[in-house]
């Protein structure tokens, strides 16, 4: 009888965790300085325009485009290689216990 009652009382003081509960009051308090800055917090501030004379840039020629794509080809076939044997090695243990569950006596 005890642990019934404290069941229900368990139940209904919990159960307060699921209910909205009304706010004390519906104002709106906004900070001064949130009026004040503009979006993500720089104002209207202009930023200086950025310098980019130093980058000097050209286009690959076909002979170096061919080395970069020769390079990133050997690049992907390693990686693809060492994916295969990394989930070689990650399925030997099933592969084992399936050989040990069919041939086994």
């Amino acid at each position: 009888m005890m642990i019934g009652f404290f069941g229900v009382l368990c139940a209904i003081l919990s159960c307060d965790a699921f209910v909205v509960k009304p706010h004390l009051s519906n104002q709106v308090q906004v900070s001064s300085t949130a009026m004040n800055l503009g979006n993500f917090g720089g104002g209207n501030q202009k930023k200086p325009a950025e310098d980019l004379s130093s980058i000097e840039s050209r286009d690959m020629t076909k002979e170096e485009m061919l080395a970069l794509n020769q390079k990133n080809e050997d690049i992907m076939n390693m990686e693809l290689s060492a994916m295969t044997g990394f989930s070689l090695v990650l399925s030997l243990p099933i592969l084992y216990l399936c050989w040990v569950a069919f041939f086994s006596d």
